[in-house]
């Protein structure tokens, strides 16, 4: 017998972030759970949704993803009269899961809330200027209203009702359990990774720059107030230790004027032999270069946005056996100390370059991290484990007497 969810996500659809395409388009579905997705068609993107069907909306014209948005969140109201659902599921949305909720009573289904970042409080920092300073005050006064509404309806009326809730960590369950949420009804799961069949099977990147040097890589976004620029600060003492030393920054800025800031740091820094930025990157490529790194670099910030927050970087410098250096952010913590697989260390430029020093000098305890680490990490965070937990899970609440009965045959 398979099960089969309906998921409404603040996503477009197809999705290329890994907690929807690889743990619900991919594993579950070899456990029996399907599902069929809600939201907005991301035009011109490649790639077909593998676990059930797609119910998309196209937007168009000022204010055309706002509208989609709302379509695909009343969508909720008719789909289950078509098809047999044994849930309904909306994945950071705020009037999106309120819509949810009312469909999931009104169907007499169980509803579930998924939350891989704090929406609310985002929208709140943007309002405040915390993220995107240069967004206007019309603008932050808009966010900051959105923020405010969001919470509102999320942890006065979703949260409190859903029948469970899905968090990104063991710190987004706290903050939500300070908020009123019972502990009972959360389950934290975390990013997780897709571990490489074999690493010797990888293709070094064809970049030049990379001969005799000893590579230092970080993947993902490269946003000013995710500082990226301790990097470049660790790097300046590293290169004078170790000037063989290179850095490969794998992401980009969503604000051209964060990556232009960003170049003019590298410059001023005279990094221009030692850093690179590459851009996005497609999965395959970006994965050549952690063929060849020595150390995988993870300094994010602390925010109440960001820890509360679950970073796939760590995982996927372990799964390819890539010892890592990243600062104390709760899930990071948690993580490296579970794996044994790098060094934790204080957020400052100066306790970054001594660890990078360390492990650059001392390549024997830098490989048996990376050994340790990839060994490790396939127990704890790789989607075949996740979604097992996951399953299993969904298998306990749809067994309560407490949820609402539902047929759930696909």
């Amino acid at each position: 017998m398979s099960h089969r969810l309906l998921y409404l996500t603040r996503e477009k659809c197809p999705s290329f972030r890994p907690d929807l395409a690889q743990l619900f388009g991919v594993e579950l579905p070899k456990l029996g759970w399907l599902c069929d997705i809600a939201a907005v068609e991301d035009v011109g993107a490649e790639g077909d949704w593998p676990a059930g069907e797609t119910f998309l909306q196209h937007a168009t014209g000022p204010g055309g993803r706002l509208i989609a948005s709302f379509r695909a969140a009343l969508s909720l109201f008719t789909l289950p009269s078509r098809k047999q659902y044994c849930a309904i599921q909306v994945r950071d949305r705020a009037i999106g899961a309120l819509i949810g909720l009312l469909a999931a009573r009104w169907h007499g289904l169980p509803f579930f809330y998924w939350m891989s970042f704090p929406l609310a409080e985002e929208m709140q920092d943007v309002g405040k200027g915390r993220i995107h300073a240069e967004v206007s005050i019309w603008r932050r006064l808009f966010w900051r209203i959105r923020g405010r509404v969001s919470a509102w309806i999320l942890y006065r009326w979703v949260l409190p009702r859903a029948d469970h809730v899905f968090v990104q960590s063991d710190a987004m369950k706290s903050m939500l359990a300070d908020k009123g949420v019972l502990s009972g009804r959360m389950t934290p799961v975390p990013m997780g990774v897709s571990l490489p069949a074999a690493l010797d099977q990888l293709t070094p990147p064809a970049d030049k720059r990379l001969y005799g040097r000893r590579l230092l890589i970080y993947l993902g976004a490269l946003e000013r107030r995710r500082h990226p620029e301790l990097m470049l600060e660790a790097m300046v003492q590293v290169v004078q230790a170790e000037p063989d030393a290179y850095l490969v920054l794998v992401g980009d800025a969503e604000l051209p004027g964060d990556r232009q800031w960003l170049d003019r740091e590298i410059v001023r820094l005279r990094l221009t032999e030692h850093v690179h930025i590459t851009g996005w990157l497609p999965a395959h490529e970006a994965r050549c270069y952690l063929k060849e790194a020595r150390l995988g670099l993870s300094p994010i910030p602390r925010s109440r946005v960001f820890d509360v927050s679950s970073p796939t970087k760590v995982a996927e410098y372990l799964a390819y056996g890539v010892p890592v250096i990243a600062n104390d952010l709760p899930d990071q913590k948690i993580l490296l100390n579970a794996c044994a697989g790098g060094l934790c260390v204080p957020l400052t430029a100066d306790d970054f370059a001594n660890a990078i020093l360390v492990l650059l000098r001392d390549p024997v305890r830098a490989r048996q991290m990376g050994e340790q680490g990839r060994s490790r990490i396939a127990f704890l965070r790789s989607y075949p484990v996740l979604a097992a937990m996951l399953a299993d899970c969904y298998d306990q609440l749809l067994a309560s007497p407490a949820l609402p009965a539902s047929d759930t045959k696909a």
